[in-house]
């Protein structure tokens, strides 16, 4: 049976600690229809895409967090 990963993000956290923990990991903000685009000024293919409603889904998070190669235990120290 393969191993959950470890949970040490949230299921559902604040939209606004979440954009501020992104700006405090280096990422510059843009806004676009539905969504808000984090975008890291020195590789833009690394972004982040979270949606505006008012909690951030953790999954939705992590698999955000895996793309760009942010690691959970990097982003919660930044969310704090």
């Amino acid at each position: 049976m393969p191993r959950r990963p470890d949970k040490s993000l949230p299921a559902n956290l604040p939209r606004e600690r979440v954009h501020a923990a992104l700006a405090r990991l280096g990422f510059e903000k843009r806004e676009g229809g539905n969504h808000t685009v984090f975008v890291d000024p020195n590789d833009r293919s690394r972004r982040v895409v979270i949606p505006r409603h008012p909690k951030v889904k953790g999954l939705l998070l992590r698999r955000n967090l895996q793309d760009t190669g942010v690691s959970e235990a990097d982003f919660m120290a930044a969310y704090r």
